[in-house]
């Protein structure tokens, strides 16, 4: 291919790329050393945002939840997802219906089904799923003003909206198990569970890797299914980064983009810290390849 129909071929894409990515990034590093204020221009104060930031209790709660959350969140739905791809792989009848009912959570957008979902755990709108706990642990469970009781209801909303798609990507993947292999096994005298730990997870290595860090980047940006989930996010300890930014940035008593560009830009160090070992083994498997 020619350098004049490469240019052609991947210009567009790149410049397209550096609007959408590389200029607000910019923007981000700048902001973050100014105070920035919505109709007036910035000007430069420095670390300060950072230090602000960072000696802020709220940002290091927030923090602390948003780590925990995207950890809590990945551990649980890979293996939710992956015990749901098995049982799909086992079905033969009404695959289809099944599959369109499990990824009906993930087509949703994320604060409708948030939303449908806090009304299970809300008596106003019935919740039907409080009062079976009421009846089981004959007390009243506050969902929404407690704090580990609200973030299980976050976690079990992020994880029923996610682990749909988890399940299509490792089930798609389990269809690429060679059957001699579980064969060979079989004849070995390994039973199912054995089957599944020494043969198809090992050949769904790097697809797991790939799921995780899906899973781990999309805990760390956790935001929409706050909004109806977490009403008292910030007195009740579920306030996540993103929130966080919001209410720095765009709640009318701040405005102040340049605090929310530093935590902008300290979240990406953490979110790139978590996931590099991700990205450096599936690039070494790539590069294996």
């Amino acid at each position: 291919m020619r350098r004049r129909e490469f240019a052609v071929g991947v210009g567009p894409s790149v410049i397209v790329m550096g609007a959408l990515l590389v200029l607000p990034l910019a923007y981000s590093v700048i902001w973050s050393l100014q105070k920035v204020q919505y109709g007036s221009p910035g000007h430069w104060v420095g670390f300060d945002n950072y230090t602000q930031v960072l000696r802020d209790p709220m940002f290091q709660t927030a923090v602390a939840f948003t780590v925990g959350f995207a950890i809590a969140h990945t551990a649980v739905v890979m293996v939710l997802g992956f015990g749901l791809a098995l049982l799909m792989n086992r079905v033969r009848r009404g695959r289809s219906t099944f599959l369109g009912l499990l990824l009906m959570p993930y087509v949703v957008p994320a604060v409708i089904s948030a939303t449908a979902f806090s009304w299970l755990f809300d008596n106003s709108f019935g919740g039907l799923a409080n009062h079976l706990m009421e009846g089981i642990f004959h007390q009243e469970i506050r969902w929404f003003t407690s704090t580990w009781p609200n973030r299980g209801l976050v976690l079990a909303e992020s994880v029923w909206a996610a682990a749909p798609f988890i399940m299509l990507i490792l089930l798609g993947a389990l269809k690429g198990v060679p059957e001699e292999q579980l064969e060979a096994a079989v004849v070995d005298g390994a039973n199912w569970w054995q089957r599944q730990w020494h043969v198809v997870i090992p050949m769904l290595g790097p697809v797991f890797r790939f799921v995780a860090l899906l899973s781990v980047m999309g805990g760390l940006g956790v935001f929409d299914a706050l909004v109806p989930l977490a009403p008292n996010a910030q007195a009740v300890g579920t306030q996540s980064v993103s929130l966080y930014v919001y209410q720095m940035a765009f709640a009318r008593d701040q405005q102040n983009l340049g605090l929310g560009s530093a935590v902008n830009i300290l979240m990406m160090v953490v979110m790139l810290a978590l996931v590099s070992p991700f990205i450096r083994q599936i690039y070494r498997e790539v590069r294996a390849k």
